[in-house]
Protein backbone atom coordinates (compact mmCIF):
# COMPACT_ATOMS: atom_id res chain seq x y z
CA UNK A 1 0.00 0.00 0.00
CA UNK A 2 1.40 3.38 -0.93
CA UNK A 3 1.75 6.20 1.54
CA UNK A 4 -1.05 8.21 -0.09
CA UNK A 5 -3.38 5.19 0.15
CA UNK A 6 -2.51 4.77 3.82
CA UNK A 7 -3.32 8.43 4.55
CA UNK A 8 -6.61 8.14 2.63
CA UNK A 9 -7.46 5.13 4.81
CA UNK A 10 -6.44 6.53 8.19
CA UNK A 11 -7.75 10.13 7.83
CA UNK A 12 -11.48 9.24 7.92
CA UNK A 13 -10.93 6.87 10.85
CA UNK A 14 -9.11 9.54 12.87
CA UNK A 15 -11.79 12.13 12.04
CA UNK A 16 -14.70 9.86 12.97
CA UNK A 17 -13.14 8.76 16.27
CA UNK A 18 -12.24 12.37 17.10
CA UNK A 19 -15.82 13.52 16.55
CA UNK A 20 -17.25 10.66 18.63
CA UNK A 21 -14.81 11.20 21.51
CA UNK A 22 -15.50 14.96 21.57
CA UNK A 23 -19.27 14.37 21.58
CA UNK A 24 -18.97 11.76 24.32
CA UNK A 25 -16.92 14.11 26.49
CA UNK A 26 -19.48 16.89 26.07
CA UNK A 27 -22.31 14.52 26.98
CA UNK A 28 -20.50 13.25 30.09
CA UNK A 29 -19.81 16.75 31.46
CA UNK A 30 -21.03 17.16 35.04
CA UNK A 31 -21.91 20.72 36.00
CA UNK A 32 -21.59 20.21 39.75
CA UNK A 33 -21.76 23.57 41.52
CA UNK A 34 -21.25 25.65 38.38
CA UNK A 35 -24.03 28.04 37.37
CA UNK A 36 -26.50 26.99 34.69
CA UNK A 37 -26.39 29.17 31.59
CA UNK A 38 -29.02 28.53 28.98
CA UNK A 39 -27.03 29.82 25.99
CA UNK A 40 -24.03 27.66 26.91
CA UNK A 41 -26.28 24.62 27.32
CA UNK A 42 -27.84 25.23 23.89
CA UNK A 43 -24.41 25.59 22.32
CA UNK A 44 -23.26 22.37 23.98
CA UNK A 45 -26.32 20.54 22.63
CA UNK A 46 -25.67 21.91 19.15
CA UNK A 47 -22.02 20.84 19.32
CA UNK A 48 -22.96 17.31 20.43
CA UNK A 49 -25.44 17.00 17.57
CA UNK A 50 -22.97 18.38 15.06
CA UNK A 51 -20.12 16.13 16.19
CA UNK A 52 -22.33 13.03 16.18
CA UNK A 53 -23.76 13.81 12.74
CA UNK A 54 -20.28 14.47 11.34
CA UNK A 55 -18.95 11.20 12.74
CA UNK A 56 -21.94 9.19 11.53
CA UNK A 57 -21.67 10.76 8.07
CA UNK A 58 -18.06 9.62 7.84
CA UNK A 59 -18.92 6.09 9.00
CA UNK A 60 -21.97 5.48 6.81
CA UNK A 61 -21.49 7.63 3.70
CA UNK A 62 -17.68 7.42 3.49
CA UNK A 63 -17.01 10.85 1.95
CA UNK A 64 -13.53 11.90 0.90
CA UNK A 65 -11.81 13.26 4.04
CA UNK A 66 -8.58 15.17 3.61
CA UNK A 67 -5.78 15.15 6.13
CA UNK A 68 -6.66 18.75 7.00
CA UNK A 69 -10.27 17.89 7.83
CA UNK A 70 -8.99 15.07 9.99
CA UNK A 71 -6.59 17.46 11.74
CA UNK A 72 -9.46 19.90 12.38
CA UNK A 73 -11.57 17.12 13.93
CA UNK A 74 -8.60 16.09 16.08
CA UNK A 75 -8.14 19.71 17.19
CA UNK A 76 -11.82 19.90 18.25
CA UNK A 77 -11.36 16.68 20.19
CA UNK A 78 -8.22 17.88 21.98
CA UNK A 79 -9.80 21.23 22.89
CA UNK A 80 -12.91 19.52 24.22
CA UNK A 81 -10.89 17.06 26.28
CA UNK A 82 -8.64 19.81 27.59
CA UNK A 83 -11.69 21.84 28.71
CA UNK A 84 -13.08 18.64 30.32
CA UNK A 85 -16.28 19.06 28.31
CA UNK A 86 -17.00 22.52 29.71
CA UNK A 87 -18.30 24.59 26.80
CA UNK A 88 -18.14 27.81 28.84
CA UNK A 89 -14.40 27.24 29.17
CA UNK A 90 -14.15 26.80 25.40
CA UNK A 91 -15.96 30.11 24.90
CA UNK A 92 -13.84 32.04 27.40
CA UNK A 93 -11.33 34.43 25.85
CA UNK A 94 -8.27 35.49 27.80
CA UNK A 95 -6.77 38.84 26.94
CA UNK A 96 -3.24 39.50 28.00
CA UNK A 97 -3.03 43.27 28.09
CA UNK A 98 0.24 43.53 29.98
CA UNK A 99 2.95 45.54 28.31
CA UNK A 100 6.19 43.72 27.64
Amino acid sequence: MSEAGFIQTIAPTVAAFSYFIAALRLVLFRRGSLRYKRHVSLLASALVGTFLCAGLEIVFFKPHISIFQSALALMFCVLTLRARGNVATLMRVHHDLTAR
